[in-house]
C-alpha cells in the first residue's frame, strides 16, 4: 500500500500533496486576476512556477519508471482484453517521459521570463499620470 499519514488515512500522502498543489495553483490564478500588476509579484510567482515545473517533471519521471515496472511484481490486465497490458504500460510510461521533457521545455521558457522580468523596475521619479505609457512589442 502507498504511504499514508494520520491526516487522512484513506488517501496516500503523494495523492493528497498533489491535490493540495493543484488547489493552490488554482487559488493563485484566481487571486492574480484581481491583483494590481506588480513586477515584483511576477518575479516571485515565476520563481515558484519554475520550481513547480521542475517538481512536476521529476514526478513524471518517477511515475514513468513505476508505470514501466508496474506489471513486474503483480498480475495486471487491460480492461479492453484486446491490448497486452505490458504494451499499454510501456506506452503510458513513454507518455510520462514525453510529459517530463515538455515540462523541462516549459521550465526553460519560464526561466527566461524570470530573468527578463527581473530587470524591470518602476521609475517613481516621473509623474505617471501625465506621461503616456509606451509599450514596445
Amino acid at each position: 500500500m502507498n504511504t499514508t499519514t494520520s491526516h487522512d488515512p484513506d488517501i496516500p500522502e503523494a495523492v493528497r500533496e498533489a491535490r493540495a498543489g493543484a488547489k493552490a495553483w488554482r487559488a493563485t490564478v484566481h487571486a492574480q486576476r484581481t491583483a494590481e500588476p506588480d513586477h515584483a509579484d511576477f518575479y516571485a510567482m515565476t520563481a515558484d512556477v519554475v520550481d513547480t515545473l521542475a517538481a512536476v517533471a521529476g514526478l513524471a519521471e518517477v511515475l514513468a519508471w513505476q508505470v514501466a515496472h508496474y506489471g513486474d511484481t503483480r498480475p495486471v490486465y487491460d480492461d479492453t482484453r484486446v491490448v497486452d497490458p505490458r504494451e499499454r504500460l510501456d506506452a503510458a510510461a513513454m507518455d510520462l517521459h514525453e510529459l517530463a521533457a515538455r515540462l523541462r521545455s516549459a521550465d526553460r521558457i519560464a526561466n527566461t521570463f524570470w530573468s527578463r522580468i527581473g530587470h524591470i523596475g518602476v521609475d517613481d521619479t516621473t509623474d505617471s499620470a501625465n506621461v503616456p505609457a509606451e509599450v514596445a512589442r
